[in-house]
């Protein structure tokens, strides 16, 4: 592996300093102006192939379709290195996930972060093998690019706000108490956002009030269990997709899925169980989670 010298890496530190600090925790992006549609994707973790497989099922126009991916676009997979080139492009817009996260707290944190990525890459600990074949230019390039990505995006659909995140928005918090908590950087909000599965380990169906959709990641294993789940109003998109493209695990796949598409279509199998596609759509405004879904059970 390439190594920084000590006035690059110091040279590096500043410069990710400097984009975190001028980069927001909370995006809001505005409704698509180009009349097109809107998908977000699962976790990547270096399968971009699948990725581009599933815009094509989609068919994903370049020009007028946006892109979001709730993080985690690379470790494991074999197109790892390509994440940076991924997220140059305009209609891709991007959370951070918590692999993105590590990998810019490693370099801003350990005393010497080459030699523990020499020792990570050498064991490929958490599929991070692919790091060793990285330039130290196209290391730091990549890193800037993370430095620059939001926690948590809103976006406005054809049917009302959806929320973008990688982990979740803490049980019994809602929307706007989430926010705040984010943009002040509230430890406990910010690590429920990186990393938070509690929502998915408890089965928690209540939603989160505030919103009318949220999609989030992180959690690999549903795979195992037909796919995307469902919690409230709370969508859990992480199904596998590296583990499709590299251990050809059954019932692993990308998600993809049309924002505005209708509820009981999320898991709909397309493409041998490769991709999920969902393009079953309704211009139906989102119902609302004041109340636990258990109690009240919104709309489609």
């Amino acid at each position: 592996m390439e190594r920084f010298t000590r006035a690059q890496l110091g040279h590096l530190r500043l410069e990710l300093a400097e984009i975190a600090a001028a980069a927001p925790r909370f995006v809001r992006q505005g409704p698509n102006q180009q009349a097109g549609r809107d998908f977000v994707i699962g976790d990547v973790h270096g399968a971009l192939d699948e990725v581009w497989n599933a815009m094509q099922l989609a068919g994903f126009d370049r020009t007028r379709d946006r892109l979001f991916s709730v993080g985690d676009l690379v470790d494991r997979g074999v197109g790892s290195h390509r994440a940076g080139r991924f997220l140059a492009q305009p209609y891709v817009l991007a959370v951070r996930g918590n692999h993105e996260a590590d990998l810019i707290d490693l370099h801003m944190e350990n005393d010497d972060p080459d030699e523990t990525l020499e020792v990570l890459a050498r064991i490929n600990f958490n599929g991070m093998g692919w790091v060793a074949k990285l330039t130290a230019t196209e290391r730091a390039e990549l890193l800037k690019r993370f430095a620059a990505l939001p926690y948590a995006m809103e976006v406005q659909s054809t049917r009302g706000t959806v929320g973008v995140l990688h982990g979740e928005v803490p049980r019994g918090m809602d929307w706007d108490e989430f926010v705040t908590g984010l943009k002040d950087g509230d430890s406990e909000v910010v690590e429920a956002c990186l990393r938070g599965r509690t929502r998915l380990k408890h089965g928690d169906t209540r939603g989160v009030p505030g919103i009318g959709r949220i999609f989030a990641g992180h959690t690999p294993h549903q795979y195992q269990f037909g796919g995307a789940a469902r919690l409230g109003n709370v969508y859990a998109i992480d199904t596998g997709a590296v583990f499709a493209e590299v251990a050809d695990r059954p019932g692993a796949a990308l998600t993809i899925a049309n924002m505005a598409f209708q509820t009981n279509t999320l898991a709909s199998p397309r493409a041998q169980g490769i991709v999920r596609l969902n393009d079953e759509v309704t211009d139906a405004p989102f119902g609302a989670y004041a109340e636990p879904a258990q109690a009240s059970a919104p709309r489609g």
